[in-house]
């Protein structure tokens, strides 16, 4: 027989749910500010050390992403592990921290995941126009 879930552990799964769209959201956002502040930042350079801040930028944006991944999967395993342990439910239901996926065993770390596929193609297509933009800027610069 199939145990019933009362309603507090709905609340529980669905806050977790709720938690997992708002990284998913956050991953799609700094996708846009990557696209638009290296964007600005490659068509106001006049110099190829110039367009390399946008570099910079790209690697902490690409990292920020990373996190938000790690944050989302840590948060899938916790709701795996609770709907999995239904019957097994103790005092610490409540406990939706994420702190015992964070040694990278379970959910890879942020520096990881940035080279994971999806995060690699987009990140690394507009690493290789930046350098390309920079190359650019620096054969003009240098009567190239």
């Amino acid at each position: 027989m199939q145990r019933e879930w009362p309603s507090y552990e709905l609340e529980v799964l669905s806050t977790i749910q709720n938690i997992t769209k708002r990284m998913a959201t956050n991953s799609l956002i700094i996708k846009g500010w990557t696209v638009v502040v290296v964007g600005i930042i490659l068509l106001l350079s006049s110099t190829e050390y110039q367009a390399l801040i946008a570099v910079f930028a790209l690697l902490v944006f690409w990292y920020l992403d990373a996190y938000f991944l790690q944050q989302k999967k840590m948060y899938r395993a916790l709701y795996k592990e609770i709907v999995e342990n239904k019957l097994n439910i103790g005092d610490d239901f409540f406990d939706i921290r994420t702190a015992r996926y964070e040694a990278g065993i379970e959910v890879p770390r942020p520096s990881k995941l940035m080279l994971s596929k999806t995060l690699l193609i987009f990140y690394g297509s507009i690493l290789t126009l930046t350098f390309a933009s920079v190359g650019i800027l620096f054969a003009l610069s240098h009567g190239g």
